[in-house]
């Protein structure tokens, strides 16, 4: 899929790979249309695109949770632009903690950032993609957390795995209509989701970056160009497409790793 010159909507674009994924977008000649709650993030983001290309982007404040917002989102839409060929459900939540000292609530909100807002957003923005000519594309920024149930993790793991089956299931769906999907899964990058996202008590996380984390610069990069390859799912390290293969070539010694990993982390 080539983006140079049609309308991007990505969600999550204030910061971090959202933001990075605007920024790549306007240098390869697409119109990026900027999407999330904080409008100050959004003007500082849209400044720099203006910057670098001469172009102001459309940007549009926006908690994609609530449905007021969605609706208010998609009547503006309809007014500034004509037709959506690319979608790119970015915004995302992480939340650290085991299962049997989660919350309740902690779970709901999980599930409630990374699956139906997203879902939902789809759903309502789908007459305006349909009224793109050839190929559409709906893209889920994941993690390779989506692809086993990862200890410390289960609600952010059953948040994006519940995601890609929705996503493998509209590929199928929608495929007669010229829709394409992505499953977007980046390791660990350099973004404020380990200090954003939740503990089990409800409690904001206050934790360090992973060692070997990218820039959002690089991964916003690899994104568009598996927007481009029309990949059905992408990695961006080792990590992930190891979890791919292994929960399915040897799932005992997958989870023994991811035993070590839940001792260690919880150690810490």
């Amino acid at each position: 899929m080539d983006i140079k010159g049609k309308n991007v909507l990505i969600t999550g674009a204030s910061s971090g790979i959202g933001a990075a994924a605007a920024i790549e977008a306007a240098s390869r000649g697409a119109f990026p249309i900027l999407v999330a709650r904080r409008r100050n993030e959004l003007e500082r983001i849209a400044a720099m695109i203006q910057n670098n290309t001469g172009r102001l982007p459309l940007f549009q404040n926006c908690d994609i949770t609530e449905k007021s917002d969605r609706s208010a989102l998609i009547e503006w839409l309809e007014k500034e632009i004509e037709s959506l060929p690319l979608l790119i459900n970015n915004a995302g939540i992480t939340a650290h903690g085991r299962f049997d000292k989660t919350r309740p609530e902690v779970l709901e909100r999980t599930m409630q950032v990374n699956f139906f807002a997203p879902v939902f957003l789809t759903q309502e923005i789908l007459p305006l993609m349909r009224k793109a000519e050839g190929k559409k594309k709906i893209v889920l920024v994941s993690t390779p957390s989506a692809l086993h149930g990862v200890p410390g993790r289960f609600a952010y793991s059953a948040s994006k795995a519940a995601g890609h089956a929705w996503i493998e299931t509209i590929r199928i769906e929608l495929k007669e209509e010229g829709f394409d999907t992505l499953l977007f899964c980046p390791g660990y990058t350099t973004t404020a989701l380990r200090t954003s996202g939740l503990a089990g008590d409800g409690s904001t996380l206050e934790e360090e970056q992973a060692s070997g984390a990218r820039t959002p610069e690089d991964v916003a990069k690899l994104l568009l160009t598996s927007v481009r390859k029309d990949d059905r799912i992408s990695f961006t390290n080792a990590a992930g497409r190891y979890l791919y293969y292994m929960r399915t070539m040897a799932p005992g010694t997958l989870e023994n790793a991811l035993g070590k990993k839940l001792k260690k982390d919880f150690q810490k």
